[in-house]
């Protein structure tokens, strides 16, 4: 097993990301023999320093959850170069904004390389981040993003990975959390104009195979749900046990599901990673119950784990505010991933990346452990939060779906 080495008298595999970087200093736990056989690549430090290049949507519609990410990922490289960088080099974060347009995040990622990047960050969104993947790659520069659609790394091919929780394994982790409570039954509310929603919604079907009530399109920035709701209450009487899988994200859904309570609808409602902000808790308005979503880890609670908590507060030190969504941690341990490959290969070269990441297994990460990779995707475990009978935030269990 691969692992972030916790330091002595700790309970926990990993307390920090600071605690991460003994990994890439120690060269106690490298996830493969990439090493060796990259010593042909490009040297590690011929340019004084490692850089990597970020494309994200700083501004625009998708800014929310990027710049949370943007915030994890310089955390992440403060902490590596804190404790002396990769193997001795110091890691050199650039950022530019790409405005959420797709046709930007291309312009960007070119002028990025043109000015040194060696690695790419693009944007966590398939649609907005693949021309930004597809112009690192053509350069032979390896990407990788947080979060997003299983339709990503497929669709770029070579060169990238996605490192967070896909929409997918949510999709499959909520699945496997409703045939264990006893549901019989599903009523479908899915915001079907981006992907990641009906690919989270997909999966839900395929593993779950419960009876279906209905299914209403939601609107992006939909605030008024009396239609939608009329339908899932008229539905659910079909029902013996039924459930309300809500494939949208924050804060069309904390709107809705407060509308169906007021509405008498106290039917259990099942959500996706997007829903991860502490926000959910006062856009909730105390309708809390029976509300779940899966996701790649827990962090919003007080009783996270140590190493959820110490993110949490790093974050909050760092940026004056809670993480504001799943792109931040999701993103932060991404990084990590990444450069542990990048110290396994000893090269900015960029099939020597790819290799040294997809040989990764078992490898313990700041709140996640990813088992392995598979289509240029990380495999790991995964959690479904729920809130107690007091209206606080908790961690209802913990799976993995790898299949092994």
């Amino acid at each position: 097993m691969n692992k972030f080495t916790a330091p002595k008298g700790s309970t926990k595999i990993i307390l920090t990301g600071a605690i991460g970087a003994s990994l890439l200093l120690s060269g106690c736990a490298s996830s493969g023999d990439a090493k060796a056989e990259a010593a042909g690549g490009k040297d590690l430090c011929s340019e004084g320093a490692i850089t990597i290049g970020s494309a994200k949507a700083l501004s625009g519609a998708f800014s929310f959850y990027d710049a949370a990410g943007n915030n994890a990922e310089q955390m992440a490289v403060e902490q590596i170069n804190a404790k002396g960088g990769i193997n001795g080099c110091q890691v050199k974060l650039v950022t530019k904004d790409t405005k959420s347009d797709p046709a930007v995040g291309s312009q960007v990622a070119r002028e990025l390389i043109r000015e040194g990047a060696q690695v790419l960050l693009p944007p966590a969104d398939s649609g907005l981040g693949t021309p930004a993947a597809m112009a690192a790659q053509s350069q032979g520069i390896f990407s990788m993003a947080g979060a997003s659609g299983d339709d990503y790394a497929p669709g770029v091919g070579k060169l990238f990975a996605t490192g967070g929780s896909m929409a997918g394994q949510n999709g499959k982790t909520a699945a496997a959390f409703a045939k264990e409570q006893g549901y019989d039954s599903v009523y479908f509310a899915t915001l079907d104009a981006f992907q990641y929603f009906t690919v989270n919604e997909d999966a839900f079907k395929k593993d779950a195979g419960l009876k279906e009530l209905g299914r209403s399109v939601l609107k992006p920035g939909q605030t008024d749900f009396a239609a939608v709701v009329s339908d899932i209450k008229r539905s659910i009487s079909a029902g013996s046990k039924p459930l309300v899988f809500l494939a949208t994200m924050y804060p069309d859904a904390p709107t809705l599901i407060t509308q169906l309570r007021k509405a008498g609808v106290d039917t259990p409602v099942i959500g996706n990673a997007t829903w991860s902000t502490r926000n959910m808790l006062k856009a909730l308005d105390g309708n809390t119950q029976n509300v779940f979503y899966s996701g790649g880890a827990y962090t919003e609670g007080d009783d996270a784990s140590p190493a959820a908590l110490e993110f949490v507060k790093n974050y909050k030190d760092k940026t004056g505010a809670y993480p504001e969504n799943h792109q931040a941690q999701e993103t932060y341990w991404s990084v990590w991933a990444l450069l542990d490959a990048i110290k396994t290969a000893n090269s900015v070269d960029g099939a020597a990346i790819e290799k040294a990441l997809f040989a990764q297994k078992d490898l313990e990460l700041p709140m996640r452990t990813i088992k392995k990779w598979e289509n240029g995707q990380s495999l790991g475990s995964t959690v479904i939060v729920g809130f107690t009978p007091a209206g606080q935030f908790q961690q209802v269990k913990t799976y993995n779906l790898t299949g092994e």
